[in-house]
């Protein structure tokens, strides 16, 4: 058999291995977007739901709409991610409430993975909030020593680095991603060399 001069000298194992790893390479890009195909439909932020739901009726969830922290806290040691989670799924105001409550939860490490989905699904021009909760998360100082999950961490970097990747994008959506993935370099779900530094100062 005749092989390309450069994978020639690898021999038929060496061979073997490097088709592994392109394979794996392959599988893993895919995996990344069958993962955002197969996602829940995102929020809608803006909108307000067709009828009141029992959170805009409780009564934390409805004080923590006016955005005092002590109440948003409250609302995170009570909800955890998961109900901030469910809360956020509901979109409009209790929506947004759930995002500004989600990095005071104790284990908001759990919900990067379905924050990166919604990344991936809103018009970038939309990701606004959600971004911001990612930059609230990663700032804030860690409790635990390893992330709850791994995967979903980088998963929602790779989705930041695909918005921040898109130069035809305004400075005021790429930026706040840039910002979010620098503080995630930290927890080891990004390597800082794939930032684009364009928007640095010159």
């Amino acid at each position: 058999m005749c092989w390309p001069s450069r994978l020639r000298w690898f021999g038929p194992s060496g061979i073997t291995l490097v088709v592994l790893l392109l394979s794996f390479g392959a599988v893993a890009g895919c995996r990344s977007k069958q993962d955002a195909a197969d996602a829940a439909p995102p929020p809608h932020l803006g909108v307000e739901a067709a009828k009141e739901s029992e959170r805009a009726k409780d009564e934390l969830w409805h004080r923590a709409l006016e955005g005092d922290p002590v109440d948003l806290a409250r609302l995170a040691d009570r909800e955890g991610a998961g109900g901030l989670l469910e809360g956020l799924e509901e979109g409009g105001p209790i929506g947004l409430v759930a995002l500004a409550a989600l990095p005071l939860a104790d284990d908001a490490d759990a919900a990067y993975q379905r924050l990166g989905e919604i990344v991936r699904q809103l018009d970038p021009a939309a990701t606004g909030p959600v971004v911001q909760a990612i930059v609230d998360m990663a700032a804030r100082p860690r409790h635990q020593t390893e992330p709850l999950d791994p995967p979903g961490l980088r998963a929602c970097a790779e989705a930041l680095l695909t918005l921040a990747e898109r130069k035809s994008l305004t400075k005021s959506v790429r930026a706040p991603a840039i910002s979010a993935l620098r503080l995630l370099v930290e927890r080891g779900a990004v390597s800082a060399a794939a930032i684009p530094t364009d928007l640095d100062p010159k």
